[in-house]
């Protein structure tokens, strides 16, 4: 027993000189990976980009998103998506922080679906306001798939820049929001 013991612990040895020798550069791409809300979210965000930039669309859709009770259906179901991302940071501001970080996953989650809720609202980011209420819509959207768990920057000056920009552009958009909101309804 001693003999064997003595064989294995220079191999445990080397694994774990080989494990602090890989280059960090090669573990954040399968850490990238192992989150799955990040890969579904760019497989929505490119599959969005395809059709908005190559003018496709689905005429049912257009059809549907025609329809004025559809459209004011569509864009409540958008409204409850923003309002339950919002819970997050609603949570957080009030000190509820063990809270927060049990919705955190459930946000990440739900947030990689974005493109999904815009798509069923609107098949294109539109012009004038609308596409600014779009591009911030999408720049959330993106802050938050690269979110310093995945990006691997764990500075603090990076965190706050990120936080800020992420809350910053959520906030702008409930102006947008609501901008577009009233329009809405203003010349119906």
């Amino acid at each position: 027993m001693i003999l064997l013991n003595k064989l294995i612990t220079p191999c445990r040895q080397k694994k774990q000189i080989l494990s602090t020798m890989i280059s960090p550069a090669s573990t954040p791409t399968k850490s990238v990976f192992s989150k799955g809300y990040f890969c579904l979210g760019v497989l929505l965000l490119t599959a969005f980009a395809l059709q908005e930039f190559g003018n496709w669309s689905w005429p049912w859709l257009a059809e549907l998103q025609a329809d004025d009770v559809y459209k004011q259906l569509s864009g409540l179901a958008l409204v409850g998506f923003l309002v339950h991302q919002w819970h997050c940071s609603l949570l957080r501001n009030q000190g509820l922080m063990q809270k927060a970080a049990k919705l955190l996953n459930q946000h990440k989650l739900l947030g990689a679906l974005a493109p999904v809720f815009f798509y069923a609202h609107s098949q294109h980011i539109g012009f004038a306001y609308l596409q600014a209420l779009s591009l911030v819509y999408f720049a959330i959207f993106l802050t938050g798939l690269c979110n310093f768990e995945i990006t691997h920057i764990r500075k603090h000056w990076f965190r706050k820049i990120w936080i800020t920009a992420h809350v910053g552009l959520a906030t702008g958009l409930l102006f947008l929001l609501g901008y577009h909101i009233f329009i809405s309804y203003a010349y119906q």
